[in-house]
């Protein structure tokens, strides 16, 4: 076992490596006969030991059982064990001259575990988020082996289970001690505790110690402590050399303690402020510069050195400013997402600092600077690489429970206590961090009002930290808040009054939330926002190479390739992470038009195996690329300073006079002096005009209009152009953080430096007025079509009009005046026109088919399985980028916003049963049903020809809109014209099996 340096102090005998270790009958066995309490440990020499490396979990070491079924909703670990187990090892402590104090500590442990020490048993621990230590000095044997045990407990003490510390579909019911196991030797004179409070404004520090000492101590030298303080760029402050005895503040903590071989000790606390600004010039921590002190505090007798401790501390300061959040003086927005514990090879959280060193340079250089913990605290590792690497963090509690929904009822005792106790030992250990800003009690705990005892777990913590904000509980609750003792609010911007989910993102970019934002007079936060989704990703199956598998992959690769589709799956991929990432930009730009928002949680960034597989990321599970997106395209809307444009529509007519606004969102560091915007519109990567306006000096922490571009629509033709816009402000200094990780630097009329801060684009679509002559594209004259659908006579207007009930196929066909037909529903002469040779175009409605599916836009809301009853279940569209159905209709493939109005609240077409049809465009359903659908498909059925479409064309008022009207014009052409030749087949039984066959009124 390894060993620090033996003359120091203090050390540390690392205690990782090969232990004795054995299960115990799992717990349930063992409470059915009312005996789930360790025993006294098994004899060192019991036949049933095996071996256990520390740290690691039980089931990555071999321990458990294969499950014996796979989950479909979530991974399945490759084996299981829920129950206790013993540890037993036998370790050599050197030999102590000085009598030393001694702790015991464990890290990573879930949950509950027992020690005992050369067989004198030393307490039971519970602790889920922090160290669980023992104090031991009475029965270490310094220079003798020691014999210690280990009695660990994973099974669910409390009814949490519903926390991602330890859920199935997050970090899973792992057991084990998977952060070390040690022997710290301390001191009996020694600095108990060191606390370092920074005061930014002031310039100056608080250190506070709690220095044990020996009682009666009368040595002629009195004990002093020395504070040495190192500035980020290495020097260090002028020392500081305190008296005990003359301490600010003393305290003499309740009865003196034995200490080993009985030797009585005291506590004594004291304080001391420290003034750093007048030295050196102070830097701020901050999520773009996170620079750490570093504080020394050594404890001395004369010229001995009898202690030493260190700590790193981040000079800041963090509150709320009503609606705002400021950072150091200066307003921030936290761009954050959630992290909900996943680790999908390990199943519990690893103690790994370069993991998340790694899952921060990855999150920061997609824009994004806070990070919410769904329902846990992680290691040590995790928060070094947050102070250092600069994000803002929110904790909780491991908690996401029912029993504080009603504010008249009581938690369970037990439950209330644990949450009290673990609330203070994060506190503890927490305070040190500059990255932990925010606190949360728990996850949607409670009804529409607060709940008392939230309120006294936010007191209590207060009085414990009062330099952290806190809230009651992230994401439940209603505004404006009742009976709510908290510092900020989290609350979803779509699922709130008056606000509705699936109008998160629409068309319209002059939305914002502060419908929901206004209710507070306290910052807001959107919880757990977006949550749209993309198309499962089988590929990935590969990468789990630890102890759980994607089980929920089996049944759906199964139901793809029953049903043909894995031909398809990069398709759906790409068609469907393009979707995603289209509303994931409004939405997100929504909030920061939102003068009032304080930040925005995104879930998530990377997809989340459980509750059904939620495919939100742009990231897979393991921190890698998706290649739906890049860091430049997401930070056009994700970073300190971002730009927007809005606009009431996306679509216009050709020529038509666009009004854009365009905004800025500011939070960077510093005033942008001398800003300006250069505009122009693009299309086919052709600048068509351009122009720019100075707007002065912006201000920090200010969402505001810069004013607007008036540009016409392309006047001639169909066209897809964009608007982009630059941000632009002179150079200055380093301060400048632009959205672009590549800032072009320009130079300015008077030759003054200046940098792009921020750009971004806005795409809109233009479409001529509908032409009603007789003749277009050179197609046959309007007036060889019947049209049976009153709705489309303004459309139609040379066209023959008749009830479907007065179509005679046998004289439509021999007499050849009209070659199309278009009718609202299949009716049995319908069907004998088309066997026979005719053309059909069928548009029906929902009513009308057999299986209709509902579709909206965005894509699935989470996940199905979770939301299984949430309007249109599907992914969006896809459709071949050449498809000559829709002719000059423009389109890259994917949904895209000239196509909202045209497919939301559709109805999709079921091709299931007619594998027959080729689908011209299809909508991706969510790939756990994975149903063939279409807005429109086109087959051969007897001698004719058929065109199937949902579009809502009959909608007197959707054809009012340019891309409506003008898709319309299209495929009319197309159903008209030679490239009409559809090469699948379909039955008239496979017709009738989807289309409800309507009746008509026969002439007797």
């Amino acid at each position: 076992m390894d060993q620090t340096d033996l003359d120091a102090v203090r050390y540390t005998i690392n205690l990782n490596g090969p232990w004795q270790f054995q299960l115990v009958e799992p717990t349930g066995e063992a409470r059915e006969r009312g005996n789930a309490s360790p025993c006294n440990p098994p004899h060192k020499d019991d036949t049933l030991w095996n071996t256990i490396q520390i740290p690691g979990s039980w089931e990555e070491q071999g321990y458990g059982e294969a499950p014996g079924y796979a989950r479909i909703d979530t991974w399945t670990k490759i084996r299981e064990y829920e129950g206790s187990a013993w540890y037993a090892q036998d370790i050599d402590v050197p030999p102590d001259a000085q009598n030393g104090y001694y702790v015991f500590r464990l890290k990573g442990v879930r949950w509950t575990s027992r020690l005992w020490f050369n067989g004198y048993e030393a307490g039971e621990r519970d602790s889920l988020l922090t160290e669980q230590t023992w104090d031991v000095t009475d029965w270490v044997k310094p220079g003798e082996i020691n014999r210690v045990e280990i009695w660990v407990d994973n099974s669910m003490k409390l009814p949490l289970a519903g926390s991602h510390i330890h859920s199935l579909h997050t970090a899973t019911a792992w057991g084990g001690i998977t952060g070390g196991a040690f022997l710290e030797r301390l001191p009996l004179q020694r600095v108990q505790t060191m606390r370092i409070e920074p005061d930014m404004p002031s310039g100056t520090i608080s250190v506070q110690c709690t220095v044990s000492h020996l009682a009666g101590n009368v040595s002629v030298a009195p004990l002093k402590l020395l504070i040495d303080i190192q500035h980020p760029h290495g020097a260090w402050f002028k020392p500081r050399l305190y008296d005990i005895q003359n301490a600010e503040k003393r305290v003499n903590v309740g009865s003196l303690d034995p200490g080993s071989d009985g030797v009585e000790t005291g506590m004594t606390t004291a304080s001391y402020r420290i003034e750093l600004e007048a030295e050196r010039v102070i830097i701020a921590w901050s999520d773009d510069n996170p620079v750490l002190y570093r504080g020394v505090v050594r404890l001395q007798q004369g010229e001995q050195e009898l202690d030493r401790v260190e700590q790193r501390f981040g000079m800041r300061a963090f509150e709320a400013h009503g609606k705002q959040l400021i950072l150091n003086g200066t307003p921030v927005f936290l761009r954050g997402y959630v992290d909900c514990c996943i680790f999908p090879l390990t199943g519990y959280p690893v103690w790994d600092y370069e993991h998340y060193v790694r899952q921060f340079r990855i999150a920061k250089s997609y824009g994004f600077n806070h990070v919410r913990l769904h329902g846990w605290s992680p290691p040590e590792p995790f928060w070094e690489a947050a102070d250092e690497e600069g994000m803002l963090v929110q904790a909780e509690l491991p908690h996401w429970s029912r029993f504080y929904e009603k504010r008249d009822v009581s938690a369970p005792p037990e439950i209330q206590t644990y949450l009290a106790q673990e609330l203070d030992r994060l506190l503890e250990t927490l305070h040190r961090h500059p990255s932990f800003v925010l606190f949360s009690m728990g996850n949607e705990l409670i009804g529409a009002n607060g709940h008392p005892e939230l309120n006294a777990l936010i007191a209590r913590a207060r009085e414990k930290d009062p330099s952290r904000l806190y809230t009651d509980n992230t994401g439940f609750g209603q505004l404006p808040p009742q009976g709510r003792e908290t510092d900020y609010f989290i609350q979803s911007f779509n699922w709130h009054p008056p606000l509705e989910s699936v109008l998160s993102a629409v068309p319209d970019t002059t939305l914002d939330y502060h419908a929901v934002t206004q209710l507070a007079s306290h910052p807001v936060i959107g919880h757990e926002h977006a949550q749209f989704t993309m198309y499962v990703r089988p590929q990935e199956r590969e990468k789990y190479t630890g102890v759980l598998r994607p089980t929920w992959l089996d049944p759906v690769e199964a139901s793809l390739a029953r049903k043909g589709m894995m031909a398809k799956l990069e398709q759906y991929q790409q068609a469907t992470g393009t979707h995603l990432m289209r509303s994931l930009k409004e939405a997100m730009e929504r909030v920061r038009r939102t003068p009032d928002a304080a930040g925005i949680q995104l879930l998530d960034i990377r997809d989340f195996p459980g509750q059904g597989h939620a495919t939100t990321g742009f990231l897979d599970v393991f921190w890698e690329d998706k290649g739906i997106t890049t860091t430049d395209e997401v930070k056009q809307f994700n970073a300190d300073v971002i730009i927007l444009l809005a606009a009431r529509g996306r679509t216009y007519y050709a020529g038509e006079l666009i009004e854009i606004n365009v905004l800025i969102s500011h939070y960077g560091k510093r005033m942008l002096e001398c800003a300006a915007i250069h505009w122009r519109l693009v299309t086919d990567d052709v600048t068509v005009t351009e122009g720019e306006w100075s707007c002065g000096d912006i201000s920090c922490g200010s969402v505001m209009s810069l004013g607007s571009v008036k540009v016409h629509a392309p006047s001639e033709g169909v066209s897809a152009f964009r608007v982009e816009a630059e941000l632009r402000c002179n150079h200055g200094d380093d301060s400048i953080h632009p959205g672009s990780s590549d800032p072009s630097i320009v130079q300015s009329s008077n030759r003054e430096a200046v940098v792009t801060v921020a750009q971004n684009s806005w795409h809109g679509w233009s479409f001529p007025m509908m032409e009603i002559e007789s003749e277009r594209h050179g197609q046959i004259k309007i007036k060889r079509i019947w049209n049976t659908v009153k709705e489309l006579e303004p459309l139609l207007v040379e066209s023959y009009h008749d009830c479907v009930d007065h179509v005679d196929g046998f004289r439509l066909l021999k007499q050849g005046q009209h070659d199309l037909l278009i009718v609202k529903s299949l009716t049995s002469n319908v069907l004998d026109v088309l066997l026979n040779g005719g053309r059909v175009w069928l548009m029906p409605a929902a009513a009308d088919l057999y299986d209709s599916v509902e579709t909206k836009y965005l894509p699935v809301f989470w996940n199905y399985l979770m939301f299984a009853t949430q309007p249109g279940a599907t992914m969006g569209m896809h459709m071949e980028k050449e498809t000559a159905l829709l002719g000059a209709f423009p389109q890259d493939g994917a949904s895209d916003w000239h196509w909202y109005h045209l497919v939301n609240d559709t109805p999709a077409i079921c091709l299931d049963t007619m594998q027959g049809a080729t689908p011209l465009i299809e909508v991706v359903d969510h790939f756990h049903r994975a149903k063939r659908l279409a807005y429109a498909f086109e087959a051969r059925a007897g001698k004719g020809r058929i065109l199937v479409s949902s579009f809502p064309f009959t909608d007197t008022a959707l054809m009012k809109r340019p891309e409506a009207a003008f898709l319309f014009q299209e495929m009319l052409s197309y159903v008209r014209g030679e490239l009409f030749h559809p090469e699948s087949f379909v039955t008239a039984a496979e017709l009738l099996g989807v289309f409800k066959l309507q009746p008509i009124q026969f002439t007797l």
